[in-house]
């Protein structure tokens, strides 16, 4: 089984090839929304914030920049 956080082979359509995806990990809706209520509620929470599968994962073709699939993380 596929990770989704983790580059993985896809088919660029303006590239016409498949390639690796180049990743990068960012901070979405679902991490800021636990973020605040962590802090209110139950600070331990946070450390699950740490984790790189709480935040979204953008995979990107490495030869033109194509972004190819946006993968919500956490939630």
């Amino acid at each position: 089984m596929t990770d989704i956080y983790e580059p993985y082979s896809e088919y660029c359509p303006r590239c016409q090839t498949h390639h690796t995806t180049r990743i990068e990990r960012t901070r979405g809706n679902c991490w800021w929304i636990t973020f605040v209520l962590g802090c209110i509620f139950f600070f331990p929470l946070c450390y699950w914030l740490c984790c790189a599968s709480s935040k979204d994962t953008k995979h990107f073709c490495p030869s033109c920049g194509t972004l190819l699939a946006v993968r919500q993380g956490g939630c």
